[in-house]
């Protein structure tokens, strides 16, 4: 096996592992907002998807650019900063919950 493989496969169980911390540490807490990272994480992929099928491989024109495919990755790059931000926020209210940190 190649080693890129292994290193695809080690990142995907890390990330299968972070979500379900994610989800478990969400039910034992009754605290479900960091659920929104994890669905802001999952609907991620999903412009760059789109723009990606919308984008015609066949156009006569090769050189002038691909705003398309250019929109999707950035909607999927906002999605991702997002879903760090959404994470920051609610670590932030729970601590605040807590009364551990004082803004």
């Amino acid at each position: 096996m190649a080693a890129g493989l292994k290193t695809i496969i080690a990142l995907s169980f890390v990330l299968a592992i972070g979500f379900l911390l994610v989800i478990l540490s969400s039910a034992l807490f009754h605290n479900y907002l960091p659920l929104l990272v994890v669905a802001t994480y999952v609907i991620a992929p999903l412009p760059n998807w789109i723009c990606g099928r919308c984008a015609n491989p066949d156009d006569f024109m090769e050189n002038a650019g691909n705003a398309v495919i250019d929109f999707g990755r950035f909607c999927t790059g906002f999605l991702v900063v997002m879903g760090i931000g959404t994470l920051k926020i609610s670590i932030t209210w729970r601590l605040e919950d807590a009364g551990t940190s004082k803004i």
